[in-house]
C-alpha cells in the first residue's frame, strides 16, 4: 500500500470548497488522471453517495466505482474506491485559514495482481498522480474565488 498526504491553500471560503471537492462527480475536472466522473445514485450527497470514475492508470483507463464513507460538512470527506486491481481511500479535510481555505489530501492506494507486485517501484509515479491532482483542484478552487469575487 501507497499513503500520500498532499496540501494546498485557496482563497474560496471553506464551506464553498468542501462542496466542489466533496462532489467527486466533478473529480474529473480537476484532477488530470480521471478521464470522466459521474454520479451514479440519487439523494442528498452523503455517506453512501457512489460514483463512476473512468481513471488513467499506466497507458489504461480503468473504471472505479467511489462512494461517501464519512461525510462531515464543511470540514471532511472521506471515500472509499474500488476497480479491477485497484483500490483507494481518499480522507479529504478543509480547515479556516486567514484569507481562505487550507485543504489536505490523505489517500493510500493499493494494486493487486501483478501490479502488486511492482507497487513498490511505483512511488515516484503515485506522487506525481497526487500533486497534478492537488494542483488542479488548486486551479479550479482558485478559478471559483475568482468567479465569485467577481460577482
Amino acid at each position: 500500500m501507497t499513503r500520500l498526504v498532499e496540501h494546498l491553500t485557496t482563497p474560496l471560503p471553506r464551506e464553498a470548497a468542501f462542496a466542489y471537492i466533496a462532489d467527486f462527480a466533478r473529480q474529473a475536472e480537476w484532477d488530470p488522471n480521471t478521464v470522466s466522473s459521474k454520479r451514479i445514485d440519487g439523494g442528498e450527497l452523503g455517506v453512501g453517495a457512489r460514483f463512476a470514475l473512468e481513471v488513467k492508470v499506466g497507458n489504461r483507463t480503468t473504471p472505479m466505482e467511489y462512494h461517501i464513507t464519512e461525510y462531515q460538512a464543511p470540514s471532511r470527506v472521506a471515500l472509499v474506491g474500488e476497480g479491477s486491481g485497484i483500490w483507494s481511500h481518499d480522507i479529504i479535510t478543509f480547515s479556516d485559514v486567514p484569507g481562505g481555505t487550507r485543504v489536505e489530501y490523505d489517500f493510500e492506494i493499493k494494486l493487486s495482481g501483478l501490479l502488486g507486485l511492482i507497487q513498490p517501484l511505483l512511488g515516484r509515479a503515485f506522487a506525481g498522480i497526487a500533486k497534478g491532482g492537488v494542483s488542479g483542484m488548486k486551479r479550479e478552487l482558485d478559478a471559483l474565488a475568482q468567479r465569485s469575487h467577481e460577482a
